[in-house]
């Protein structure tokens, strides 16, 4: 038998492959050589939170030595947008919240962007500033795109007219009234989420060039390159093919790079000085100003129950606060429908939710993608319930939780899931049963909570996920995927599914980074659902390229294809016990049975595209149909100093149902990031603002978790259930393993103090509050 390892051959960018295992897309910017004809560009951003702009004097910064154009809002015609047009490149006519780009400038230095921004001169007139949802959604509010209604935006986008909603869904099941009557508890309460930013450790940017031929590049840290394609296409008024974006490596994304937000400038400001690159990298303050942030909450929540614990009814009303502009949270607004009443057979329920303006930054995507906040107030409602009825909160989630069969509200059933098996297993991991108690020294107390998830794969009509694998001669099976790995695995998911179909060492496969020019059209939802989209299309592409290398070399040698095998990289026959190497195959050529040398190249290529299932209401009119959900549930121990509201997870067991672990050391990983990044988000995160201005736009004053905070034990359960139409029954887990850990915690909070969190973050001085209030209050007879 031959194996070896290949000479990696056939790269798109040799002369810069060795950046390539930087991390980050800045770095690979820093060190590739542009020369000396690099452009620096820099941004101005509003100072107020709500402003007409009267006028912005460019003079002084024109004037600047090495200064070589300047862009403002009213050089664009169109904004961005997917689904509903509503951002501007540059603010035109009015600011909407600190830290807009209102102007760029491009310059031969960085020293003379920075003084050209500088030098910009701007007059503004306040308006009144919108901080709150409470406060937008009144009437008479006023207006941050008064606009509105004359808008660009898909059919299935529903804003209000002279109002601050951009959006509003609604999904309804049985009769409401009715589930009120059959109620025995009912338990109304309003649960807020705060804003937090995604933190990748490489910000935003990119260089974009105009060449010679008039095509334009943009090498940019993004998530979705096809995407930031389109919306920079359509808001400049140019053909998408004469863009193109290369994604070298993403040094953090978590949905903040899921959409165009400043790449938009730099191409501008290429278009504006062809011939010569421009570079724009964002600092951390202008990461948190003018980027995204995830989306605010407040979560009105009514729940019934029989005192048998059968859950009755639920009515729910998610109010997102989405800051200036609606468009790249919309998937999380539409998506809290199909979930806002929980994981749970619930025979009647109305779940509604609006996208509300505010001027406060852009919200955008985050890991999750907005169910992470729909659980923090469900399945703290579930436990008040249970405390209620007086029913072990896993007992009563068992009772409730659905099952494989169960109807759903869009007017499916659930397919086979193994979310009673996550509940059981996170419970018994923590030892659920057994009473805990601190060293006897501390003035602590600890409790325990559960909490269960389920998270839709939503995906768009007609979507279809394909993959290339080319064989080139030195045996290297080259692939080409719709999607960019930002660090869930998905280039090693990936060259494990065609070395395994192929039948080649794992060191041959060479995944592509991704270059919209090169790579094949992405798939368009959110990573969470790559593994089985993008798995189910590479295994496609494997299995087509080992179909022709096999049929290629039975014609050659005159047997049937049965009797052949690829093994090691090598092609064998069992029945002549013939064996050539993938190389020589490739390289050499073969002699057939007359003793002529043959030799080809061989592609295989794979499409996947899912049924669309059949639904009622909101979903069949949505282009959001749900193709399969994701389930687990997390159990959490904590100790809590009750003099100072100290906490500390003592003990974190998550189990997800994964379909199949492709990779199960990549699963475990996932999980156990996700419970690093939820308890980062439950218990320190928070954007603080005063008078629409950012408080903590920093490093220094915004904390984020470290190895400091990790919890002393971290237990990752896997569960399997296949996913009938999965890659080896498999279905994804990137996006999952947060989203249950803010209500866990604040549940097991409520099982050692008997207080209630019901606004993140999670602080020790929440807690303190809290168990002072309780302290504090009057004595009853």
């Amino acid at each position: 038998m031959v194996s070896r390892k290949p000479q990696i051959v056939g790269k798109p960018f040799p002369r810069i492959e060795a950046q390539l295992k930087l991390t980050g897309t800045a770095r690979y910017l820093d060190d590739l050589q542009f020369g000396p004809e690099l452009l620096h560009a820099q941004l101005c951003h509003s100072t107020r939170p709500h402003a007409l702009i009267k006028s912005i004097d460019l003079k002084k910064a024109k004037a600047i030595p090495g200064v070589r154009a300047i862009l403002t809002g009213s050089d664009f015609e169109s904004c961005l947008g997917i689904d509903i047009v509503d951002r501007p490149i540059l603010a035109r006519e009015r600011v909407r919240y600190v830290g807009e780009p209102l102007a760029a400038a491009v310059a031969e230095t960085l020293d003379a962007a920075k003084a050209a921004v500088a030098a910009i001169s701007v007059v503004y007139k306040d308006l009144p500033p919108v901080l709150e949802i409470e406060e937008s959604i009144k009437n008479g509010s006023e207006l941050l795109h008064p606009d509105l209604e004359n808008y660009e935006y898909s059919p299935y986008i529903r804003p209000t007219p002279d109002s601050n909603i951009a959006h509003q869904s609604t999904m309804q099941r049985g009769d409401l009234q009715t589930g009120w009557a059959d109620s025995d508890i009912i338990i109304d309460h309003t649960y807020h989420v705060a804003r937090v930013q995604h933190v990748p450790m490489e910000t935003h940017g990119g260089v974009a060039l105009v060449d010679d031929a008039d095509k334009i590049t943009l090498w940019a840290s993004t998530q979705a390159p096809f995407t930031q394609r389109q919306m920079i296409a359509q808001a400049l008024g140019i053909n998408p093919e004469r863009l193109r974006v290369v994604t070298p490596r993403v040094g953090g994304g978590f949905g903040s790079k899921s959409y165009a937000s400043i790449e938009a400038i730099v191409v501008a400001l290429a278009l504006a000085v062809p011939g010569q690159p421009v570079k724009l990298i964002l600092n951390r303050k202008q990461e948190f100003l003018c980027t995204f942030l995830r989306p605010g909450l407040a979560a009105h929540i009514k729940m019934g129950a029989s005192r048998a614990g059968e859950l009755t009814a639920v009515e729910a009303r998610y109010y997102w606060n989405v800051g200036a502009s609606a468009d790249a949270s919309l998937a999380a607004v539409r998506a809290a429908i199909h979930v806002g009443a929980g994981p749970y057979r619930v025979p009647n329920s109305l779940v509604e939710s609006l996208s509300v303006y505010t001027n406060q930054p852009v919200a955008g995507p985050m890991r999750g993608n907005g169910m992470a906040e729909v659980h923090w107030a469900i399945e703290q409602h579930i436990d008040r319930l249970a405390e209620a009825v007086n029913i072990d909160p896993i007992e009563f989630r068992l009772s409730n939780c659905l099952r494989g069969g169960d109807d759903l509200p869009r007017g499916s059933a659930m397919h086979a899931t193994g979310l009673d098996q996550c509940i059981r297993q996170a419970a018994e991991t923590v030892r659920w049963s057994q009473p805990s108690r601190p060293n006897k020294d501390k003035h602590a107390v600890r409790g325990k909570g559960l909490a269960a998830m389920w998270n839709p794969v939503i995906i768009t009509p007609r979507q279809s996920t394909t993959a290339r694998i080319k064989l080139e001669e030195s045996g290297t099976c080259t692939v080409s995927i719709g999607g960019v790995d930002t660090g869930q695995g998905l280039y090693t998911l990936a060259a494990q599914v065609v070395a395994s179909e192929v039948g080649v060492p794992l060191d041959w496969v060479d995944v592509q980074p991704f270059d919209t020019d090169h790579s094949l059209s992405e798939n368009p939802a959110s990573r969470k659902q790559l593994t089985w989209s993008m798995g189910n299309a590479v295994q496609r592409a494997a299995q087509d390229v080992r179909r022709n290398v096999l049929a290629f070399v039975a014609k050659a040698w005159d047997e049937p294809i049965g009797n052949l095998d690829i093994i090691d990289g090598n092609i064998i026959s069992y029945a002549t016990e013939r064996v050539i190497a993938m190389p020589e195959l490739l390289n050499q050529s073969i002699k057939n049975t007359r003793g002529k040398r043959v030799g080809r190249q061989f592609v295989g290529e794979g499409a996947f595209t899912p049924d669309l299932p059949d639904q009622d209401g909101e979903a069949k009119n949505s282009a959001l149909p749900i193709i399969h959900y994701s389930t687990g549930a997390q159990a959490i121990e904590v100790e809590i100093d009750y003099e100072t509201g100290s906490l500390q997870l003592l003990h974190v067991a998550s189990a997800y149902d994964v379909g199949h672990a492709i990779n199960p050391d990549i699963v475990r990983a996932q999980i156990k990031g996700g419970v690093m990044q939820g308890l980062s988000t439950s218990m320190l995160e928070q954007v603080q603002f005063e008078h629409g201005h950012m408080l903590n736009p920093n490093l220094r004053d915004y904390r984020i978790a470290t190895i400091k905070d990790l919890p002393l034990k971290v237990d990752p359960i896997i569960i399997e259930v296949p996913q009938d139409d999965g890659p080896y029954g498999a279905r994804g887990i990137g996006e999952h393993a947060l989203i249950p850990t803010a209500p866990a915690i604040a549940n097991a909070i409520h099982h050692a103090l008997g207080i209630r969190i019901d606004s993140l973050p999670i602080t020790s001085e929440r807690i303190w509050k809290a168990l002072a209030d309780i302290k504090n209050q009057p004595e009853t007879s």
